[in-house]
């Protein structure tokens, strides 16, 4: 592979996990409509995504560093934080 189409293959990567952020805040902040907001469970989101939950958890474990979402420690349940609200709505500007 080359060096112009590894770093190509990098960017898509990196617009793939911003992506998949995305979608995950999407569907958590769509759970704050409920009265009052549950936990999102990771399963619910991979079905929501059709993306396989190791995968996932990957993403959510990427999420929670940032400080974007609050998860347990066995990443199976899921909120979004004030953060992950203020992020997400930067992002659709």
């Amino acid at each position: 592979m080359t060096l112009v189409a590894t770093q190509q293959k990098n960017q898509e990567v990196i617009m793939s996990l911003k992506t998949h952020k995305l979608q995950v805040l999407s569907i958590l902040r769509d759970n704050l409509r409920q009265s009052p907001p549950q936990l999102v469970a990771s399963t619910a989101i991979a079905g929501q995504m059709n993306m396989n939950l190791l995968e996932l958890q990957q993403v959510l474990k990427s999420m929670e560093g940032m400080g974007v979402i609050e998860t347990d420690p066995d990443q199976q349940y899921n909120l979004i934080t004030r953060e992950g609200l203020m992020w997400f709505m930067q992002q659709q500007h």
